[in-house]
């Protein structure tokens, strides 16, 4: 499965985008990182519709066979990315607008909500909102390096690449603060909100 974890901008068309590939090979769980791009839009109705469509794109749409338990032939079903919305500030709605094209989003809080934020969170009716300070992040991104689930020599593969000098910091002070300072904060809540959800939060298969 695909993440698209966007970390949203103070600015309201700003978002940093990191899609992350999440597989299991040899009965161990890895992390991928497959794209990573700054988004610039006029406003926040324009970030909604552009992260919708890339949401649409096929690079990172799993496609998965569905097999019958009646032995008719397997069924192909195509999995778009799980959207993962991080902010400081209240971006429920923004999520809502996105349900109602059908997309599977959560939010992800980095600071505590105010209680605005927090009764809307009792409302959502979809649960899909969860309370993720840095420390937790930074705890998750740690666990993902020390049993190889995810290789931050990776990400410094192209050094054009925005998630270069974040790498550098993870690789050469995995526990310190400077990871999450200046332009590095963005980029480490977009991947690592990614990597925290995918190991903490259970995945219920359907068929």
């Amino acid at each position: 499965m695909f993440f698209l974890g966007a970390y949203l901008e103070r600015d309201e068309g700003t978002a940093r985008v990191v899609v992350v590939e999440k597989g299991f090979y040899s009965g161990t769980k890895r992390y991928r990182i497959v794209h990573a791009e700054t988004l610039q839009e006029k406003d926040r109705d324009a970030l909604t519709r552009t992260l919708l469509d890339m949401r649409l794109d096929e690079r990172w749409t799993a496609v998965k066979k569905v097999f019958s338990q009646s032995g008719r032939p397997p069924k192909t079903k195509k999995e778009p990315p799980l959207i993962l919305l991080t902010s400081r500030d209240d971006v429920v709605q923004m999520a809502e607008a996105m349900r109602r094209r059908c997309a599977s989003v959560e939010v992800l809080l980095s600071t505590e909500p105010d209680q605005v934020v927090k009764q809307r969170l009792k409302s959502d009716a979809f649960h899909n909102c969860h309370v993720v300070t840095l420390p937790m992040i930074r705890k998750a991104l740690e666990a993902a390096m020390e049993k190889g689930s995810l290789n931050a020599d990776e990400l410094k593969v192209h050094g054009a690449s925005p998630l270069y000098l974040l790498a550098e910091a993870l690789l050469e002070a995995p526990h310190g603060e400077a990871v999450v300072s200046g332009d590095n904060a963005a980029w480490f809540c977009a991947l690592g909100g990614s990597i925290w959800h995918g190991e903490s939060i259970r995945r219920v298969k359907r068929y």
